[in-house]
C-alpha cells in the first residue's frame, strides 16, 4: 500500500509541475523519447476523461438505478448530445466507423511508399465529384471519366461513346474486327477487374474458378444501372439491351436451358468434361493467353506454377453460352460488369480494398507514434486481447477432460502475442519487399481509375509470389495482426470499458458455450414466471410480459454479459496499476464493480428503448454481480425475490 500511495503522489506531483510549466507559457519544443511519452499520456488522458464525462453525462442520478437501470443509465442521453454534438460518440458506433474516421483524418500524412499510393488514390477518389476548370455547368460522367482514364478502353473511345451497341449498329461499324470481348475480359481481369471467371493466385499457385455470384440483376436495375448513358437514344433501345444481358446471364448461371450445337465439337464435348477440355477450348486459351501477357509472367512461371481448377462443369457451362452468344451481346455484359466494379461509390473502399498495404503503413507506425508508441499498443492489447478468450471458450465447448482442465491454464498472463505479431509483420508486412514491389507504378495525376486499375494489378502480381494468409482464420497471425491494428484505432476513441462493452460483449455472443437448450427453455419458464408476478403498467412496467424472441436474447445477454464481466476483471487482476484507474473512476462517481454496467447500457441507449430496455433490466435484475455492484433494497425492481440464475449449474470459469 505504501508503494502506490507514493507512487500516486509523484503521479500528481508530475501533474501539477506539467500545469504550472504550461501556465509559464513555456514554448520549447518537445523533441525527446522522455517528452513524447509524457505527450501521449496527456492525450491518453484527455480522451479517458472525456468518455467518463460523457458517460456521466449521459446516467440520469434522479432516476434509481435499482427502479429502471436502463432509464437511469440513458436519462439524459438527448441533453448530452445536444450540449457536445461533435464530441459526442453515438451508440453502435462500431469499429468500423472509428477505423474510417481516423484514415480520412491521416492519410494524407502516409509515409511509406503504399501509404503514399493508397493516399493519393483516395484524394484522386474524393475529387471525382469536383467540377472541370474548363466546363464548369457540367461534370463529367462516371462512364466518360472511365473513357478518359483507362487507356485500353481511351483507345477506342470514339466508337465506345455509342456504346451499349445494338445490333445494327454493331454490324454498321463492322466492329467485329475492332472491339473483342476475350481482350476486352482479359484485360480487365489483368487489372484486377472480374468478369467472366475468377482466376486468383497464392504463391507460385493458379486458381482458376467461375464467379461465385455472376451478376444478373433485374431488366429494370440494368436499365437504371445505365441510365446515364440511354440520354438521346429510342426509349426501346434499354429495354432491348436490357433483355439481351438478362437472357446472357441467366443461361451462364445455369438458370436456362442450354442449347448445345450438333457439330462434332459439341459431341465431343457434351460429356461430363475434363480438365484437358476445358483448356483446349480455343476462346479458353485465347483467353488465358491474353490475361497472362497482360500481367507479364514469365513463361517459366507459369510453366511451373501448380494449377487448380475449380468447377470445371460450371465454367464449361458458361463458356459454352458465350461461345453460342453474338460477341456484341457479351461486349455489352462485359463492359456493363466493369462499369458497376469501378463505381466505387464511397472512396473508403480504398482502405478495404488495399488493407494489407494500410495495414503496412500503420505498423511503421508513422501516424499513429503521436497518439502512443507501438510498444504501449502491444502491451495494451496483450492485456485485452481476444486470444484467451477464444481459446478457452473452444477447449471448454469440447466438455472433456482437457477442456475442464483448460480455465487453470489460462490464467497465465504470458501469452506471447506481441512477438508473433512482430514476427508475422516482418514477413507479411515487409516494408522493404513492398517498397520494391509497388515502388515504380508511374501513378498518373488526376486519373482515379487508371490509378486504381495500376494498383489492383500490382497487388495481383505481388500475391503470385507471396504465399497464401487466411486472415479470417483465428489461429492465424494475420488475424490477430489485423485485430491488433483495429484495436489501437478503437482505443484512441473509447477508453477500456468501452472496448468491453462493444467487442468483448459481441464475441461471446459468438461463443458456443451460449447454445445450452436447457439453460434456455429453463429462463423461458423463469422469465414468464417474474412478469407473471410482478408485472405492473404503473409500478413495475420494467416486468412486462415478453416474446418467446425477446427472451432469446435475454438469454443470450445474461449469458454473454456475464462471461465477458469476467473477462473485464480478469483484465483488471492483471493491470499492473488498476488502483489508478480505480482512483479515477472514483473521481467520477464510479468504480470498477459498476462502469460496464454503464458501458453497455449506453451501447443501447436510443435504439428501439422498448425492446433494449426489456433486454437490459431484465438481464441485469438475474445477474448476481448487478445485486453485488449496486446493492439495490429488497422492496426495488430490480432486486427480484426470485432470480432467474440462468447458468447455475455451468462450472464457475474461474
Amino acid at each position: 500500500m505504501r508503494w502506490k500511495l507514493q507512487l500516486v503522489l509523484f503521479a500528481i506531483i508530475q501533474v501539477v509541475r506539467s500545469q504550472n510549466e504550461e501556465d509559464a507559457g513555456s514554448d520549447a519544443e518537445v523533441e525527446t523519447e522522455v517528452e513524447s511519452e509524457v505527450e501521449s499520456g496527456q492525450f491518453f488522458s484527455h480522451l479517458y476523461k472525456s468518455n467518463l464525462q460523457q458517460l456521466v453525462k449521459m446516467k440520469n442520478d434522479s432516476m434509481d438505478p435499482c427502479d429502471d437501470f436502463y432509464a437511469h443509465a440513458c436519462g439524459n442521453f438527448d441533453q448530452a448530445k445536444e450540449e457536445n454534438p461533435d464530441d459526442f460518440l453515438p451508440p453502435y458506433l462500431y469499429n468500423k466507423q472509428d477505423r474510417m474516421n481516423f484514415f480520412a483524418a491521416e492519410v494524407g500524412n502516409f509515409e511509406t511508399i503504399p501509404g503514399r499510393l493508397i493516399s493519393q488514390l483516395y484524394g484522386e477518389c474524393r475529387k471525382r465529384g469536383e467540377r472541370n476548370v474548363f466546363t464548369p455547368s457540367r461534370v463529367a460522367t462516371h462512364w466518360e471519366r472511365m473513357l478518359a482514364e483507362i487507356p485500353f478502353l481511351a483507345r477506342h473511345r470514339d466508337v465506345l461513346s455509342a456504346w451499349p451497341f445494338l445490333s445494327h449498329q454493331w454490324e454498321r461499324r463492322s466492329l467485329n474486327g475492332q472491339l473483342n470481348w476475350i481482350v476486352l475480359s482479359a484485360q480487365l481481369l489483368a487489372h484486377g477487374v472480374p468478369t467472366l471467371l475468377d482466376i486468383y493466385f497464392a504463391m507460385d499457385t493458379i486458381y482458376v474458378s467461375p464467379m461465385d455470384e455472376l451478376p444478373c440483376p433485374s431488366l429494370a436495375d440494368f436499365q437504371s444501372s445505365l441510365s446515364d448513358v440511354w440520354e438521346g437514344r429510342h426509349h426501346q433501345v434499354p429495354r432491348i439491351i436490357s433483355h439481351e444481358m438478362r437472357v446472357l446471364c441467366r443461361a451462364m448461371r445455369g438458370e436456362l436451358p442450354l442449347v448445345r450445337s450438333l457439330s462434332r465439337h459439341a459431341k465431343a464435348t457434351s460429356s461430363r468434361p475434363s480438365e484437358d477440355q476445358l483448356l483446349l477450348d480455343e476462346n479458353t486459351m485465347d483467353y488465358f493467353q491474353q490475361y497472362f501477357a497482360a500481367l507479364n509472367f514469365t513463361e517459366e512461371r507459369l510453366v511451373g506454377a501448380r494449377k487448380f481448377l475449380l468447377d470445371v462443369e460450371k465454367i464449361t457451362q458458361g463458356w459454352e453460352v458465350l461461345r453460342q452468344t453474338e460477341p456484341r451481346i457479351v461486349y455489352n455484359y462485359v463492359m456493363w460488369q466493369a462499369r458497376e466494379q469501378l463505381r466505387y461509390p464511397d472512396c473508403y473502399r480504398v482502405s478495404e480494398e488495399f488493407e494489407r498495404l494500410l495495414h503496412a503503413e500503420y505498423w511503421q507506425w508513422h501516424v499513429l507514434r503521436p497518439q502512443l508508441s507501438r510498444e504501449v499498443a502491444l502491451a495494451s492489447y496483450q492485456l485485452h486481447t481476444t486470444l484467451f478468450q477464444k481459446l478457452r471458450r473452444s477447449k471448454l465447448s469440447r466438455r472433456d477432460w482437457f477442456g475442464h482442465l483448460w480455465p487453470a491454464s489460462v490464467e497465465k498472463k504470458e501469452l506471447q502475442v506481441a512477438r508473433i505479431l512482430q514476427n508475422h509483420a516482418e514477413n507479411y508486412l515487409n516494408i522493404t519487399e513492398l517498397n520494391e514491389h509497388y515502388g515504380g507504378l508511374g501513378f498518373v495525376k488526376h486519373s482515379f481509375y487508371g490509378n486504381l486499375l495500376i494498383l489492383r494489378r500490382a497487388q495481383l502480381r505481388h500475391s503470385f509470389v507471396s504465399p497464401y494468409v487466411d486472415e479470417e482464420d483465428v489461429n492465424q497471425p494475420a488475424y490477430f495482426l489485423r485485430h491488433f491494428l483495429h484495436f489501437v484505432l478503437l482505443s484512441l476513441h473509447r477508453p477500456t470499458y468501452h472496448y468491453y462493452a462493444t467487442q468483448g460483449l459481441q464475441l461471446w455472443r459468438e461463443s458456443r458455450l451460449l447454445l445450452d437448450t436447457d439453460g434456455h427453455f429453463a429462463a423461458m419458464d423463469c422469465l414468464e414466471m417474474q412478469s407473471l408476478q410482478h408485472y405492473d403498467a404503473k409500478l413495475a412496467p420494467i416486468y412486462r410480459p415478453l416474446g418467446s424472441h425477446e427472451i432469446g436474447e435475454i438469454f443470450q445477454f445474461y449469458r454473454s454479459f456475464q462471461y465477458s464481466l469476467r473477462d473485464y476483471n480478469f483484465w483488471l487482476q492483471g493491470e499492473r496499476f488498476a488502483f489508478a484507474e480505480t482512483f479515477v473512476l472514483q473521481y467520477f462517481g464510479l468504480d470498477p464493480q459498476r462502469v460496464l454496467f454503464y458501458a453497455v447500457a449506453q451501447q443501447l441507449c436510443n435504439r428501439r428503448t422498448e425492446i433494449f430496455a426489456a433486454q437490459l433490466n431484465r438481464g441485469y435484475m438475474n445477474l448476481p454481480e448487478f445485486q453485488e455492484a449496486f446493492k439495490c433494497g429488497a422492496e426495488k425492481a430490480m432486486n427480484p425475490p426470485s432470480r432467474c440464475m440462468i447458468n447455475m449449474c455451468e462450472k464457475p470459469l474461474t
